[in-house]
């Protein structure tokens, strides 16, 4: 077996000292040198006198549309050999891709056939760049260790290891690994002979363990010797058995309880029942029989085995030896096993509290398919789920995998079943199912919200081990046994699994199958696919290496995001500067009144924090001039003028607390324009006007507010009104208002949320649903200089469901909008508003030499595309 492995690489060019203790290495020394040489020679000019591209830069942005692409060598070959001819005579650009190739191998991004990874090149790169060596010691030096779990080194797992081996836990830089694999093999899956592909792996595991790498970090300047260990693997449920050697199917299909699980034949397959084992000895369900399969229950849940244990259960096994014609028959003896996993070779392997990983992806798709092919073949659902819409960028265009007519689901993905599972299925069955079918179903939903947050609190796993036996309790009072598959089974085991390893989004299949999905494609001579994956790969790596490391070069890794804000706008005034960036060519036919502009104008003052101590000032005048019913409608009123007289004062009288901006402040607009679009803080805003032509939906808007109460929430202007709120989920009648006299916001005070329409309420009222922006996690660190932490949040996913014990109970809660005549909105204490973005207005502001409104079309023609691509979609928890 021959792996094909990436060969070291220097990505700093800067030389290094090396202390007299330290010697180098000759990975540290020639290679480097060679490498310095190439990298001066491969950025010559294109051409004499060319200054926007050198050899380098074009031939990574072409290889880059190759790659984007998925253009043949031979078609590759046609377009250089034409743009060849296009440039001046003395152009250096090569002639054909061979040639490209090696200027990038020659910069220590090409590959060899070797054994196994030369020299462990692939884990010293790590420390060979300031930008990731840095990261590397994150875990030990910054992250922040309380009841919230936001990194694997918060689980017991990580904890256990480092007081099991403290050697090795004393150098931060020491890598931990996990091991991903899925049905990426050509020829059909190994089975057990998948020992056979990891010799190679299992012996490199086994010297970096033992005797490591000596390795540069960049950041210290220094030598050491890397070590590295692998934590746990990550694999779908058929891949789970041959890499840990437990069989997942039959009587015996759970790898955690092993031979101790329940399971019975029904209805020609093997069904998992028996949940009332792990409640409470004394749950009244253990004393019930008629309600479940006519028992009663008073064995306890199934014993957890160590790795020790079992270790030591398959030292006393006989396997037989590897190959296809070989008997599969085990004996008796042997229960599950099929063989001995060859990672028991490493010194540590059978110390881990986690050793393989249930995919919760895999397995909320299954629970998922499983669920809906049992209780729902609606007209009505159907019909629900075809007119949902996603914000941009959130998931797929779900409505269009819906055959109303034909009564089916075609075309789901792994991410639509998620976020099926956790958005649409609950708000979808509520009118449609029993009450007590319903219930434990949302309880699913929140099980499954919850435990792929991305950041986790100990304390709410606890109660979610409570929770999801409850819902396999339940389902067997309602389901047939059938329905109880092995899927449906393992889910007991997933909040335990979290404690030990932390969140879900880093260990679960999304990222690996994505990458193994576009590697993949690059497959195009069949009789030889790793030929192909390894030149796409390192296609890959160089274009990361040139967008992360070099300058001007434009590679997908480096170019804006997709929903470019322009980052924070340059402002002296704090109410002006933020991080927003409206798009479209201003709305025509719209026009400010003069009432519109003098609310919008109390607005930004009323926001503005460098006026605030003015803003106090005059309110104590009104107190005192006006009863105290009227005072805050008279300040409202005359502030505006009263600021500017005050502001002309300070200018007459050349006061230091007079400035330009103060003074246009104060003056007013003159002219507001209207955008279709905005763009904040990376997220993607449209009026419903054009909203309502599109697939997605990015018109809602959610702003939490101020005030002192707490019980009322207020969803008012642009098309809000009454509130309802059934079990968990808050509802919004849009055709009711609040908040005439005072719609506006600043763009930073907005959070996305989607409406989906509320089948159970009826026309007019829409579920209101916050959304979690992918990528985004808001993490806190510790600071060197200070041990104080502020701001530690918890990032669960924050939808509109209760989060407390009461989730499920039965609320049907009306809340009218209050009517108090003669009494300003902006006086009532709030809580939160929620809006449907409609036409905002732009202030004119000096517009600086980064105005890319020249851009618009192009960024707006990429957010627009309707044809979603798999590899783009994230889950909100990822």
């Amino acid at each position: 077996m021959e792996l094909r492995i990436l060969l070291s690489l220097h990505v700093d060019t800067t030389p290094v000292q090396l202390e007299s203790d330290d010697m180098p290495t000759p990975m540290d020394s020639a290679e480097f040198e060679k490498y310095e040489q190439l990298l001066k020679s491969a950025n010559q000019e294109l051409y004499p006198g060319c200054e926007s591209f050198s050899v380098l830069t074009a031939i990574v942005e072409l290889m880059h549309g190759k790659i984007k692409y998925r253009m043949s060598n031979l078609c590759f070959d046609y377009f250089l050999g034409v743009f060849k001819r296009m440039l001046p005579t003395e152009n250096c650009l090569p002639k054909d891709h061979r040639q490209a190739q090696k200027v990038l191998n020659g910069l220590g991004l090409g590959y060899e056939k070797i054994h196994a990874c030369k020299n462990n090149c692939m884990l010293q790169r790590l420390y060979m760049s300031t930008h990731t060596s840095t990261d590397m010691r994150w875990h030990k030096e910054k992250r922040v260790d309380d009841d919230v779990m936001r990194h694997p080194a918060d689980g017991e797992a990580w904890k256990e290891f480092d007081r099991t081996f403290p050697d090795f836990a004393a150098d931060p830089r020491n890598v931990r690994l996990g091991l991903a694999t899925d049905g990426f093999n050509p020829y059909g899956d190994p089975g057990r002979s998948i020992d056979v592909y990891l010799r190679p792996l299992v012996d490199e595991l086994k010297d970096l363990w033992t005797n490591g790498v000596r390795t540069y970090d960049k950041a210290t300047g220094k030598m050491f010797t890397l070590r590295a260990a692998v934590m746990w693997t990550v694999n779908d449920f058929p891949a789970y058995a041959m890499v840990s050697g437990w069989s997942t199917k039959g009587y015996m299909a759970c790898p955690v309880c092993k031979e101790n699980l329940t399971s019975s034949w029904h209805a020609g397959k093997v069904c998992y029942l028996g949940h009332r084992r792990w409640l409470s000895w004394d749950h009244e369900w253990r004393e019930k029989d008629k309600e479940f399969d006519g028992n009663t229950e008073h064995r306890l849940r199934p014993r957890e085995w160590s790795g020790d244990e079992i270790l030591e259960q398959l030292n006393r096994l006989d396997f037989s030896p590897f190959g296809k014609t070989v008997t599969r028959t085990r004996p008796a003896t042997h229960l599950n096993w099929t063989h001995k996993s060859m990672f028991f070779e490493l010194p540590y392997w059978s110390k881990l509290k986690l050793r393989h990983n249930l995919d919760v992806m895999h397995v909320e798709k299954n629970v998922f398919d499983t669920l809906v092919g049992t209780i729902l073949d609606i007209e009505d659902f159907l019909r629900f789920v075809s007119s949902i819409k996603f914000p941009d960028g959130y998931a797929s265009n779900i409505a269009r995998c819906v055959n109303v007519d034909g009564g089916k689901f075609t075309g789901l993905k792994s991410h639509d079943c998620h976020v099926f599972m956790q958005r649409l299925l609950p708000v979808g069955i509520r009118h449609l199912l029993p009450e007590d079918v319903v219930k434990p179903i949302m309880l699913l939903s929140r099980f499954f919200a919850q435990l792929t947050a991305k950041t986790l609190r100990k304390t709410d796993i606890n109660q979610l081990r409570n929770d999801i036996v409850q819902v396999l309790c339940k389902f067997e009072m309602i389901f047939p046994p059938a329905f109880f598959t092995s899927m449906i089974h393992v889910m007991v085991h997933l909040p335990e699994e979290a404690l030990l390893a932390g969140p879900v989004n880093y260990r679960w299949m999304y990222p690996i199958e994505r990458l193994l999905g576009d590697l993949k494609k690059t497959v195009r001579n069949r009789a030889k696919p790793e030929g192909s994956i390894i030149e796409a790969w390192v296609q890959y790596e160089s274009l990361t290496f040139c967008g992360m490391y070099l300058k001007d070069v434009d590679t997908a890794f480096n170019r804006p995001q997709r929903n470019n804000d322009g980052g924070l706008r340059n402002e002296t005034l704090s109410v002006f500067a933020q991080s927003a960036r409206p798009f479209g060519d201003p709305v025509r036919g719209e026009s400010f009144s003069r009432n519109d502009m003098e609310v919008a104008h109390w607005f930004v003052l009323n926001n503005c924090d460098e006026i605030m101590s003015y803003l106090d000032e005059h309110e104590e005048m009104m107190k005192r001039e006006h009863p105290s019913h009227l005072y805050a409608k008279k300040h409202r009123e005359l502030f505006p003028k009263w600021f500017l007289e005050y502001v002309k004062k300070l200018k007459s009288s050349n006061s230091p607390s007079y400035s330009e901006e103060l003074y246009n402040l104060a003056f007013g607009p003159i002219r507001a324009e209207l955008f279709s679009g905005c763009h904040v803080n990376g997220v993607k805003f449209l009026g419903t006007a054009r909203d309502d032509k599109l697939c997605t939906q990015n018109s809602g808007v959610h702003v939490p507010g101020g005030g002192e109460s707490t019980d009322v929430d207020f969803y008012g202007k642009l098309t809000t009104g009454s509130v309802k709120i059934d079990h968990g989920f808050l509802s919004v009648n849009i055709n009711r208002t609040w908040y005439d006299d005072d719609p506006y916001i600043l763009a930073n005070m907005a959070r996305q949320i989607v409406y989906l329409d509320d089948p159970k309420a009826g026309s007019g009222w829409k579920v209101a649903q916050q959304m979690d922006q992918r990528n985004v996690y808001a993490i806190p660190e510790l600071d060197p200089t200070n041990n104080d932490i502020d701001n530690v949040t918890d990032q669960r996913l924050d939808s509109s469901m209760e989060t407390d014990a009461e989730t499920l109970r039965d609320t049907y809660v009306i809340q009218e909008p209050f009517q108090l005549e003669g009494v300003s909105s902006i006086e009532i204490p709030i809580q939160s508003i929620t809006i449907d973005l409609g036409d905002l207005p732009r202030y004119e502001v000096p517009v600086g030499p980064n105005n890319e409104s020249d851009e618009e079309e192009d960024w707006e023609t990429e957010s627009d595309d309707s044809e979603d691509n798999e590899s783009y979609y994230s889950s909100d928890d990822e």
